[in-house]
């Protein structure tokens, strides 16, 4: 049926070119749809039943019509994830608005949203449930607040120069989703016959993505968010677990309405990933490499995680983090991780090329993991531990070109020391160096040539106290050098 419906489609869209005046005689055809203002190129490498309702569903990288392109203002995105659920005693949009004014002080520019959706009830995990067992695609969770009060929020927000990007759940549903007993066949199912759960997460049903009926409507959900609220993208739950193609289809829909939004993948880079719809990938290996360094491991392992992985294709990079939700819920909280050197591997992830990200109380310093499944607000402090630091950070990352979250330039430079580890970051006349023992214990008389006369100090951390003066130090100052376990220095040129 569906093969049919898309045949006629096309015909009716064809016969219209030809009506006014389509005299290509090429192998490809540009289709308008007027209600998208969008063209869809239909070549002989697309299935005819890849388009349902006007939507191109399924698009190869290799594909024309996708040109990749970066939004400005991803240079210099400071991402902060938010557990709405957790972050106030009331665990809801209203509430929450109430933090704005402190995280944009703090250097914030842009908020990710936990999924918002209705949680099933259905097969339900803990009290509460997951937010990733989505029961309405187009809905909003009522324990949150009502979509007015959702709507409130992301113009709050916008008003104040934040971006919003929501949590997406493409993988999967919860059980209570009315796709199940609507589109039984949108579904994964066994050989019995039954609808699968994803791996152990038993709490959800699997979708088909041999199902393109099924990716259109997933399509047109995210569209709605985009459309009717204003949303700048998504970071996309287990993103590899969804076909590129598909994702390729969805942000070329989407940003025919908004082209500058940012999309995330929870997934280590891919090139199926990165070539066209993704602009940033989480950066596993640099959490792997700090963790290591944390515990004793000789601070050359770092480069790895440094480095941009050739899989970030050109316009895309890393997302840089210590933290997030499902570290925190199944590791532990990130002070609790890298304990007394969490300030200086936290400003590793702010001048490592790519885009920083920080979870709901890492500011805090909090001192256990946040409950997944059950309520466990987060108990906030006047001042959180280590807001000066990131307000701090934040404003290094978002003035210095070098740390341009596209700029991939990074060069090692080699001290007498193993344990000091110096790197920087150009881009034009702009350059920043990042210098830091990154041993838990003192090293002495340590030289190294910065290849400079004279830097401006933005951040000094002695392994207790921060400063932030913006001294002026020379190249004498790093020859012969103390430095006590984690200390670390911010220069500018």
């Amino acid at each position: 049926m569906k093969k049919l419906i898309a045949i006629l489609l096309i015909i009716v869209l064809i016969g219209s070119l030809a009506a006014c005046g389509g005299g290509d005689n090429s192998t490809e055809e540009t289709v308008t749809v007027s209600e998208a203002q969008n063209e869809y190129v239909l070549s002989d490498e697309v299935d005819a039943d890849t388009i349902i309702d006007g939507v191109m569903t399924d698009i190869s990288a290799k594909n024309p019509i996708l040109k990749r392109t970066t939004a400005s203002w991803l240079d210099t995105c400071v991402l902060y994830e938010v557990n709405i659920r957790q972050y106030t005693e009331e665990g809801t949009f209203k509430a929450f608005e109430s933090h704005l004014q402190r995280l944009k002080d703090m250097g914030i520019n842009t908020l990710w949203l936990m999924p918002i959706h209705p949680i099933s009830e259905t097969g339900r995990k803990g009290t509460l449930g997951s937010y990733y067992a989505v029961s309405d695609y187009r809905g909003v969770n009522p324990e949150f607040g009502t979509e007015e009060e959702f709507r409130h929020l992301v113009d709050t927000a916008h008003d104040m120069g934040f971006k919003v990007i929501l949590d997406w759940v493409a993988n999967h549903t919860g059980w209570d989703n009315a796709w199940i007993t609507e589109h039984d066949d949108w579904y994964v199912h066994d050989k019995n016959g039954e609808i699968e759960s994803p791996y152990d997460w038993t709490d959800t049903a699997e979708l088909d993505y041999d199902n393109y009926e099924m990716r259109a409507e997933m399509i047109s959900s995210m569209q709605y968010w985009v459309e009717d609220f204003g949303i700048d993208g998504f970071r996309c739950d287990h993103a590899i677990g969804v076909p590129a193609p598909f994702w390729n289809a969805a942000v070329y829909k989407l940003k025919s309405i908004n082209s500058e939004i940012l999309m995330l993948a929870e997934s280590s880079a891919t090139e199926s990933l990165t070539t066209y719809a993704f602009d940033s990938c989480y950066n596993d290996n640099l959490y792997g490499q700090c963790a290591m360094v944390r515990s004793g491991v000789a601070t050359s392992s770092i480069r790895d995680g440094l480095a941009v992985d050739s899989k970030f294709v050109e316009g895309s990079f890393p997302m840089n983090y210590l933290d997030n939700h499902d570290k925190n819920s199944y590791t532990d909280a990130a002070e609790a991780v890298f304990r007394n050197a969490y300030p200086t591997m936290l400003t590793l992830t702010f001048l490592a090329p790519g885009m920083p990200m920080l979870y709901s109380s890492d500011e805090e310093g909090y001192d256990h993991p946040i409950e997944f499944f059950e309520k466990d607000t987060i108990v906030w402090d006047d001042n959180p531990k280590y807001a000066d630091l990131i307000t701090e950070l934040s404003k290094i990352k978002t003035e210095n070109a070098a740390l341009s979250a596209t700029n991939t330039d990074l060069t090692i430079i080699e001290g007498d020391h193993s344990d000091l580890f110096v790197f920087t970051r150009t881009l034009g006349d702009n350059t920043v160096i990042y210098v830091s023992n990154l041993f838990y214990e003192p090293i002495k008389g340590v030289s190294v040539d910065l290849g400079l006369d004279e830097l401006t100090c933005a951040l000094h951390y002695d392994g207790e106290t921060l400063s932030a003066d913006n001294t002026t130090m020379t190249a004498d100052d790093f020859k012969n050098k103390d430095y006590e376990p984690y200390e670390f220095y911010v220069l500018i040129k």
